[in-house]
C-alpha cells in the first residue's frame, strides 16, 4: 500500500518536533541499558551476582510502571515543554549518580529511582504526538520516532565498550565514567526541551494562525470520525495488546540487557563487544524501515515468530558468527514489530483515549522488561549457562505472536509507513 502524501503543514510539525524528540529518546534508552556496558566490570568491582544483576535490570520497569500514569497526568497538567524538561533533568542526576553508589542496595535504589524518572517520557510523547497530528500521520512519525530504539544502542554500543576503557581515569573506573558521561547529556537537553518544545500547537510560534486553525480543524474532524471506536471493543483490543507487549518486552529487554555478557561469554574482548553488539541493533534498524512500509494480514506475529527463531539459533548454535546471527535475527524481528504494534493503538483511539491506553499498553509491557532481564539472571545462576534463558525468551515471543492482531485498520496501515 502507497503511503498517503504528508502535506506541507505536517511535514513541517515532523521536521520541527520529531528529529529533537529522537535525540531525547535516544538518551533515554540509552541511559536505560547502557549498565548492559557497565556490568562487564562493574559486577566484578561491586560483587554483584547475575541474579543480582538480572533484578537491578528489570527493577527499573517497576519504577517506571507504578509513576507511568501518574507521570502523564502530570504532562497533562503541566505542558509537554515543561514536563519533559523536567523529567530529562532527573533522570540525567539519577544516571550520573549511578556512578558513585557504595554499595549493591544504593545501585539497586539507583536503578527503581531511574525507572521512576523516565516513567513519563514514552507515553508521554506518544501523547504528545497525538495533540499535534491526525492518525493517518501521527503513527506514520511514530515509525521515525521508535527509530531511536536500535540507532540509539547501534551507536551507543561501541562507544560504550571504548568508554570502560577510560579505567582509572581521574580516579574512577571506566564504568563510572560510563555513567557519568553518557547521562550528561539528560542534563543538557533538559535544559535545551524548555526553548525547543511547545505545550501545543496553539502556542507554537512557528506555525502561522491559518496553520493553527487548519490543525484544529483536522484533528477535531479525525475524533469526530472515531467515535464509534472508543466503546468496548477498543479496550477489548488493548487488554490484548497489553498482554503481547509484555510478551514482547521480555524479549525486547531480555536482548538488550543481556547480549554484550552472552558475547563476551563466547571469548570476545569487551571492545569488539561493543561493535558486535551493534550489528543486532542495527539489522533491527533497517528492518524498522523496511517493514513499517507493507501492510499484509499476519505480518506482525510473524516479526515475533522470526525473533523467536533467532533466540531459539543464538540457544542452541555455537561459535559466535552463529550466535550472532541468531541475535540479529531476533533483532530484525522485534524492531520490525514495534511501529506496526503502536500504529494499531494509536489507530483506533482519540486523543484522550489514546493517552490512557497507551499508558495502560506500556505499563504492563514494563512488567515485561522486568520479567524478561531478572529471568535470564536467574536462570543463568541454575544452569550455569545462558541457553535455557534464551529459549524461554523465544517462548514468550511465541506467545506475542498467538496474541498478536493479524491485521490493523486502514487507518493503522497509512500511519505504520515512515515519511519519506
Amino acid at each position: 500500500m502507497i503511503a498517503t502524501p504528508m502535506s506541507p503543514l505536517y511535514r513541517k510539525i515532523a521536521w520541527r518536533l520529531v528529529p529533537f524528540l529522537v535525540l531525547l529518546y535516544m538518551v533515554a534508552f540509552l541511559d536505560r541499558v547502557n549498565i548492559s556496558f557497565a556490568a562487564l566490570t562493574m559486577n566484578r568491582d561491586m560483587g554483584i551476582s547475575e541474579s543480582l544483576y538480572g533484578f537491578a535490570a528489570g527493577i527499573f520497569f517497576l519504577g517506571y510502571c507504578l509513576f507511568e500514569v501518574p507521570a502523564n497526568m502530570m504532562l497533562a497538567r503541566m505542558g509537554a515543554r515543561r514536563w519533559i524538561a523536567i523529567l530529562l533533568v532527573a533522570w540525567g542526576i539519577v544516571s550520573v549518580g549511578t556512578a558513585f553508589v557504595a554499595n549493591r542496595s544504593q545501585y539497586v535504589a539507583a536503578r527503581f529511582l531511574l525507572g521512576v524518572a523516565e516513567s513519563g517520557f514514552f507515553p508521554g510523547v506518544i501523547f504528545y504526538l497525538t495533540i499535534w497530528l491526525p492518525r493517518p500521520m501521527r503513527a506514520r512519525v511514530l515509525a521515525l520516532f521508535m527509530l531511536a530504539v536500535p540507532l540509539c544502542t547501534f551507536i551507543g554500543s561501541p562507544i560504550s565498550s571504548h568508554i570502560l576503557l577510560m579505567n582509572n581515569v581521574g580516579g574512577l573506573k571506566g564504568w563510572q565514567w560510563l555513567f557519568v558521561l553518557e547521562g550528561s547529556p539528560a542534563l543538557i537537553l533538559g535544559i535545551a526541551t524548555w526553548f525547543v518544545l511547545a505545550d501545543n500547537p496553539l502556542s507554537a510560534p512557528w506555525l502561522t494562525g491559518s496553520e493553527k486553525e487548519q490543525l484544529a480543524q483536522e484533528l477535531h474532524g479525525d475524533e469526530q470520525n472515531l467515535v464509534s471506536s472508543t466503546q468496548s471493543g477498543a479496550w477489548i483490543h488493548v487488554t490484548r495488546a497489553s498482554v503481547t507487549y509484555f510478551l514482547c518486552s521480555v524479549g525486547l529487554y531480555g536482548l538488550s540487557f543481556w547480549l554484550p555478557k552472552i558475547l563476551v561469554a563466547t571469548g570476545t574482548s569487551a571492545t569488539s563487544t561493543g561493535w558486535l553488539a551493534a550489528l543486532p541493533f542495527g539489522a533491527g534498524g533497517v528492518a524498522m524501515v523496511f517493514v513499517s512500509r507493507l501492510h499484509k494480514r499476519g505480518l506482525l506475529p510473524a516479526m515475533y515468530l522470526l525473533s523467536a527463531s533467532g533466540f531459539i539459533a543464538a540457544a542452541l548454535l555455537h561459535g559466535l558468527p552463529a550466535v550472532v546471527t541468531g541475535f540479529s535475527v531476533s533483532g530484525i524481528g522485534i524492531f520490525a514489530a514495534l511501529p506496526l504494534f503502536w500504529g494499531t493503538i494509536t489507530a483506533r483511539m482519540t486523543g484522550k483515549a489514546a493517552g490512557t491506553a497507551i499508558a495502560i499498553v506500556n505499563s504492563v509491557g514494563a512488567i515485561g522488561g522486568f520479567t524478561g532481564p531478572f529471568i535470564m539472571g536467574w536462570l543463568r545462576d541454575r544452569t550455569h549457562g545462558y541457553a535455557v534463558g534464551l529459549l524461554t525468551i523465544a517462548a514468550s515471543m511465541i506467545g506475542a505472536a498467538l496474541f498478536a492482531p493479524t491485521s490493523i485498520s486502514k487507518q493503522a496501515s497509512e500511519v505504520v509507513q515512515p515519511a519519506d
